[in-house]
């Protein structure tokens, strides 16, 4: 799997653009998915045409109607028109959310938690709160404390993030939630089913491959006179 800087999430230093190619020439033998900016069957093909052989679009498939995403969150990625709708413009990149450069849909929230690391006592009193949600004993976090500060703070950051992570994906909180969001919402404006949304993607990457076919041939006929 590539993950490019446009990625939701967690995303690589590198864009896809070059990250793709630059891969696949070094491995060449290896199964390559592409992730990463990818939402149309645009960039499919051109994914495919960089060296990749599959992709992954997890900003795309998050906008469906089978999609277990708040539809709240939905509509607001998918309608740029709306009080808070988002274009590949509207996303955050920081890593004073949850310990890791992360990339999340744009919102006052987002901001202002990505505007400075959240005080240790606040990191640590949710961190714990989220270890009790998903049931790990304290008397695994504790010891990390004292003896593996800085790795321990980082994960404590990611624990302490989960509440707000859950209340944009699960509630549709997009005032006091976080959402994890690529920079391809800006090429989505629609809900459809996951079928109808697979069925289209592969026919523009059809097409958009059939048009650089054409327009690179015809480039070859004048230069050859």
């Amino acid at each position: 799997m590539l993950t490019g800087h446009e990625a939701a999430a967690h995303g690589g230093d590198v864009t896809s653009m070059v990250l793709i190619p630059s891969i696949s020439k070094r491995f060449p033998d290896t199964p390559l998915i592409a992730a990463g900016g990818i939402g149309c069957g645009r960039g499919l093909s051109a994914a495919i045409t960089l060296g990749a052989d599959a992709v992954a679009m997890g900003s795309r498939l998050a906008v469906t109607e089978e999609s277990s995403l708040a539809e709240t969150i939905k509509k607001i990625v998918s309608n740029p028109d709306l009080e808070g709708g988002s274009t590949e413009s509207d996303t955050v990149y920081g890593k004073n959310f949850d310990g890791l450069y992360a990339r999340v849909l744009k919102s006052n929230e987002s901001v202002r938690l990505n505007a400075r690391p959240a005080p240790f006592p606040v990191v640590f009193y949710r961190a714990l709160q989220a270890a009790r949600t998903m049931d790990i004993p304290l008397w695994q976090i504790i010891p990390g404390l004292l003896t593996q500060f800085d790795k321990i703070y980082t994960i404590a950051q990611f624990g302490a993030a989960t509440e707000k992570l859950m209340k944009a994906t699960i509630d549709g909180d997009f005032e006091d939630g976080v959402q994890f969001i690529g920079q391809s919402q800006g090429l989505i404006s629609d809900i459809p089913s996951v079928d109808e949304l697979i069925q289209r993607v592969v026919s523009e990457a059809i097409d958009s491959s059939s048009d650089t076919y054409d327009t690179f041939s015809s480039i070859r006929r004048e230069a050859t006179g």
